[in-house]
């Protein structure tokens, strides 16, 4: 008799759109299928499509629990988490898991529930219970998850920085006030991302003499932005580049062509952005707004307080000549990502049984 496989119930965002939550579960997907030891459930809860697919989606996913609960099979649910108010419906699965005896995975993509006490985030900690492992992206965002929800009792650290390919190691010249110096911002053009703050850094160096371009890259995002970029643009010509939205061979470009990368994000849910990794990756170094877990991966004088001059704070980096080294920021991505692939494979042993 052929010996039953077990079963992954994966619930999460799943590209499209393409962001870093539905990347992180597009690739466990991926590396449970190759690891082939499991018959795999997907449940894209992501906010793609109409809203009639999306609560089809919800509400399915609800439902592949119900077989399970009747059997009680050792299986496992792997939860690409979320915040708002989808944590109220993710926190019932994770419960449904548990009643099912199935192995739990909760990968926390978002820090809005470790800034402040949210009651969906307490009950989904309380109801996975030590069954539960909590996946977070950093070591502070653990400690925080832990502080404020004392019942995670188990995390593991696993970066975004597994997702992402060696660091490229190109040569590049040391970046101070004297100049040239190129900015890049690159991120769905937000005042929430800030993009107005990336503008304001340009105007910043450049009343104090610095010979400075600033690249945007992205999508603008509401009609409000579009005007603002438009009239920065028309404002700042030759200093400022609007790129619109960049494919893949395009991003490697905008990184190498960049000196220096501005991320001054105000945005609640931000946790560890791709595309701060991503400058690392590069060589590039980041200068962003104290949020999510940029402090755990930016050398201290480049996180600067929400609140705040990050144009000024930029400025004085650019003065002192102290903007992170190329080597020392591939090095911090490199050390990050060897650790978060060796975590994420005991992810998926622990997932497979």
């Amino acid at each position: 008799m052929t010996a039953r496989r077990p079963v992954v119930r994966v619930l999460g965002p799943l590209p499209p759109p393409m962001h870093g939550a539905s990347a992180v579960t597009q690739r466990m997907v991926d590396a449970l299928q190759v690891n082939g030891s499991a018959d795999i459930v997907t449940v894209d809860i992501g906010d793609g499509g109409t809203t009639s697919r999306r609560l089809r989606a919800l509400l399915g996913g609800l439902l592949r629990f119900l077989p399970a609960l009747v059997r009680r099979r050792p299986d496992a649910v792997y939860v690409g988490g979320a915040g708002g108010e989808l944590l109220w419906y993710q926190a019932l699965v994770v419960l449904l898991g548990r009643l099912a005896g199935h192995r739990i995975v909760f990968h926390h993509h978002n820090s809005s529930y470790l800034t402040r006490h949210l009651r969906a985030m307490a009950l989904l900690v309380r109801w996975g219970g030590a069954r539960a492992h909590h996946v977070v992206l950093s070591r502070d965002m653990g400690e925080r998850l832990q502080a404020r929800y004392p019942a995670a009792t188990t995390v593991l650290v696993c970066s975004n920085a597994s997702l992402m390919e060696r660091s490229e190691q190109a040569e590049r010249d040391p970046v101070t006030a004297t100049g040239p110096v190129v900015l890049g911002h690159l991120s769905n053009l937000t005042r929430e991302k800030g993009v107005h703050v990336a503008i304001e850094t340009l105007r910043a160096l450049l009343a104090a003499g610095v010979d400075a371009r600033l690249v945007l890259a992205g999508p603008c995002v509401g009609d409000d932005v579009e005007a603002l970029v438009s009239a920065a643009a028309s404002e700042l010509a030759g200093r400022l580049e609007v790129t619109g939205r960049l494919d893949a061979a395009q991003v490697e470009a905008f990184y190498r062509d960049i000196d220096v990368f501005v991320f001054p994000s105000t945005y609640a849910n931000e946790a560890e952005p791709l595309v701060v990794l991503d400058a690392l990756r590069h060589g590039v170094p980041a200068v962003a707004h104290d949020v999510g877990c940029l402090a755990d991966l930016l050398p201290p004088d480049h996180v600067v307080p929400v609140g705040d001059d990050l144009p000024r704070a930029v400025l004085d980096l650019l003065h002192r000549g102290a903007l992170e080294p190329a080597d020392h920021a591939t090095a911090r991505f490199d050390e990050r990502r060897v650790a978060a692939i060796e975590v994420r494979q005991g992810i998926v042993d622990l997932l497979v049984g």
